[in-house]
């Protein structure tokens, strides 16, 4: 029995190392080395949008994929600029300028990851850098093109400023935190200039400031974040927005396009006076968390604009005061979170100490306006008994049912009417053809604006058909 034990141990014995050997020789088998091999991409160029220099972007990346039924070891992906290359590889983690021996299983894919940081030239036009990452696999060479624009642009992080400051068209306004415009300051913009904004910065306008944007037609000013990737085009809550304190004046935005904030604008409480604290004239403002205009016992002026997709209110008039919209278009077709708002509040009502004090809403004119969105009840009214609430639609498409109760305040109005604006829940609010809006305006509406609003936003006449249409997009049919 002894030696028939010994005799099966080493049997045994002889069995696994016979099966290692099989084992080894089947995973040497396994290697695909492969002269012909090829590597499949996801991707055979990856192109970054304009990146601000020294800044850096958001990182993108590609796949490489092994088809084959066995694995494969890439020896080397590299950046064919190597360490003079602005891209940056990453590959498991490994930030490098090359990877070795980088293994693949059979039909299974590895993610390359990629980013870009531009050192500054100090030019006023965009500059582009190129690479590529080098694939060397079986001894054959492939790559993967890497193309990035950049841009130099003026840098703000906690700046206050002062006195008469010009932003100019030149190069991009970067900010970072909040840049300030401090009681002596009038802070002017050029047209054509951009302003991009890190997360959770903003402009603050303090009280005795003022801001003047002179956008124009064929150069507005745009306010927008700063991540300039394709996919945050339409991404809200990209910066805080644009506040202005109680006691600033002689605010005016002409041709501005503010996207993708909480706030567009917000106006703190004032003395209303007789001028309007802040005019908006041709202006944009879309796509904010929380709202585009809102106006705290203040008084505003805007013509010819288009407010439109918030999470909150896309107008709110809070705590009362004055305001005044003709040829706009208040719109709010929110997409980005369940929609809890309507497009347009009224209040004669400011909250102090967590109590609701009435203030007067002295006058809130809307002329030849669109208010409306995907709700049932698109005006809201918070109206405190204690003190006045006066507002007049004339000549407006409105989405409510505060007509019968209020018929004095809605004068030649069309009511509960569908709009039909060409695509509202991707940000376009031009009208379609079968619209009611259009030639429904009232002439002396636009005669008596304190502004020339006898042209659109766009720059189309609204005198040369039946009649002006309602909003700030007017439709010219092609005869």
């Amino acid at each position: 029995m002894k030696y028939l034990n010994i005799i099966l141990v080493a049997f045994s014995l002889i069995l696994l190392i016979a099966a290692g050997g099989l084992l080894g020789s089947c995973t040497e088998e396994d290697l695909n080395t492969e002269p012909s091999f090829r590597l499949s991409f996801s991707n055979d160029t990856v192109i970054f949008d304009t990146v601000f220099t020294s800044v850096g972007t958001a990182i993108k990346h590609f796949t490489v994929r092994n088809e084959s039924n066995k694995r494969i070891t890439i020896s080397s992906v590299k950046l064919a600029r190597g360490s003079g290359s602005p891209f940056r590889i990453n590959i498991d983690g490994e930030a490098s300028f090359e990877v070795k021996d980088l293994e693949i299983a059979a039909n299974d894919s590895a993610f390359i990851f990629v980013k870009v940081t531009i050192d500054p030239k100090d030019l006023a036009s965009p500059m582009i850098e190129t690479d590529s990452v080098v694939f060397i696999t079986n001894g054959n060479q492939q790559n993967v093109k890497l193309v990035a624009w950049g841009q130099d642009a003026h840098f703000y992080h906690h700046d206050t400023l002062q006195g008469n400051m010009v932003l100019d068209s030149l190069k991009p306004h970067v900010i970072y935190s909040n840049l300030v415009a401090d009681p002596s300051c009038i802070l002017s913009i050029e047209a054509g200039a951009k302003l991009h904004f890190h997360l959770n910065s903003g402009i603050i306008i303090r009280n005795g400031a003022t801001i003047k944007v002179n956008g124009t037609l064929e150069h507005p000013v745009l306010f927008r974040g700063d991540r300039l990737d394709a996919e945050y085009s339409g991404v809200p809550g990209q910066w805080t927005g644009i506040r202005i304190e109680g006691n600033s004046s002689g605010n005016i935005f002409n041709y501005a396009d503010i996207r993708n904030g909480r706030i567009g604008v917000l106006l703190d409480s004032s003395f209303v006076g007789t001028e309007p604290k802040v005019i908006f004239n041709s202006c944009i403002i879309h796509n904010m968390v929380n709202y585009g205009i809102l106006s705290i016992h203040s008084s505003i002026l805007a013509v010819n604009s288009q407010i439109t997709n918030s999470g909150g209110y896309t107008v709110a008039i809070e705590g009362g005061g004055k305001c005044e919209f003709r040829q706009c278009t208040i719109s709010n077709f929110w997409s980005s979170s369940s929609k809890q708002f309507s497009t347009l509040l009224l209040s004669n009502s400011l909250g102090i100490s967590g109590s609701p004090v009435p203030v007067p809403l002295e006058d809130a004119y809307f002329g030849n306006c669109i208010i409306t969105g995907n709700g049932p009840e698109e005006i809201d009214l918070d109206n405190n008994p204690g003190a006045e609430l006066n507002f007049r639609f004339d000549h407006c498409l409105v989405q409510t049912d505060l007509s019968s109760a209020y018929p004095d305040s809605f004068i030649q109005c069309k009511v509960n009417e569908e709009p039909k604006l060409i695509d509202p829940w991707n940000g376009y609010f031009e009208l379609d053809t079968l619209s009611p809006a259009k030639d429904a305006g009232w002439l002396p509406v636009i005669d008596s604006s304190p502004l020339d609003i006898k042209t659109d936003l766009k720059g189309k006449s609204r005198l040369i058909d039946l009649g002006p249409d309602l909003g700030c997009y007017e439709r010219i049919e092609k005869m």
